[in-house]
């Protein structure tokens, strides 16, 4: 017999209570009413139903900003480049010439040159050129310029603020703000080359040295900074007050400057550029000379 919780009893094989109706106690464990019957068999799919419907959701969010870029990207005209360049034409200024030679002729130079250069300088700057395009240089557009070109074919391209007094080569006067770039190359003359590179070039003094039977004539300030970029490109710095192989210099600002040289005799000569702006316009500075070797480094 059973005993339900009314206290009445029932039989053994019973299920319900006979007196009050309630489950009996041995039944309530094992078997789930209809109802906990019908939750439990839908309980589990929900969440995932939910899960897919958010995962699908995701996914067309995904695709319409994906088919928005796409448009974007397809209708917009963007220019990359990892080193923030931008491709244009710049105008090409013919400086006035003074020619060694009288039959020399002026040549039939472009009225603009295409250049690879930094976005916020590409209206700031042009190229100037002597009238035979020997030397072509970067400068703040609006200079004036003068250049020589030397019986020897050696020459050289001068670009400064118009107004300025030319200050072409040499020392500057201590606290001078001239403003100027310059750029020569000494064709085939072999001791105009060894002379002016043998102070940066140790292969230069030697060749120096072999030729004259001497030692170089000339020796850098020991506050001038001398980069060598490879055998036969170095960088050149000259702070404020500090004349040196950057030419010009010794004035208020810093005078930054390349050269070249190569001992081969049929090589083109050595080549060399300064840039003297205030410490303000380094970055222009660095393009200047930076363009200068991509003309000239290998020559």
């Amino acid at each position: 017999m059973k005993t339900c919780e009314c206290q009445a009893l029932s039989g053994d094989d019973a299920v319900y209570c006979a007196s009050c109706g309630r489950r009996l106690a041995d039944h309530a464990d094992t078997a789930p009413s209809p109802v906990e019957s019908v939750a439990s068999i839908t309980a589990t799919p929900v969440p995932q139903k939910r899960i897919l419907v958010i995962m699908a959701s995701f996914i067309a969010i995904a695709l319409v900003v994906a088919s928005g870029l796409t448009y974007l990207l397809r209708n917009v005209h963007i220019e990359i480049s990892s080193n923030n360049l931008v491709s244009v034409q710049l105008p090409l200024n013919k400086c006035t010439t003074s020619v060694g030679v009288s039959g020399d002729t002026p040549a039939n130079l472009p009225a603009t040159v295409q250049v690879d250069i930094a976005k916020g300088l590409s209206t700031q700057l042009g190229f100037y050129s002597d009238n035979e395009g020997v030397i072509e240089v970067l400068a703040p557009s609006g200079w004036t310029c003068t250049a020589v070109i030397g019986a020897d074919g050696s020459s050289s391209v001068s670009v400064s603020p118009a107004g300025q007094s030319d200050v072409s080569s040499g020392a500057l006067t201590p606290g001078s703000t001239a403003e100027e770039i310059n750029a020569s190359q000494t064709s085939a003359c072999v001791g105009c080359r060894e002379s002016l590179a043998c102070p940066l070039f140790v292969n230069a003094a030697n060749d120096y040295l072999h030729a004259f039977s001497k030692t170089c004539p000339s020796s850098r300030p020991t506050s001038e900074l001398v980069t060598t970029i490879n055998g036969h490109l170095v960088k050149i710095e000259d702070p404020p007050g500090v004349n040196g192989d950057a030419d010009p210099s010794g004035g208020a600002y810093p005078a930054m400057g390349v050269m070249t040289y190569f001992g081969d005799r049929n090589s083109d000569g050595s080549w060399t550029e300064t840039c003297v702006l205030p410490p303000t316009d380094t970055s222009m500075c660095r393009a200047i000379i930076g363009n200068f070797n991509s003309r000239y480094g290998s020559r």
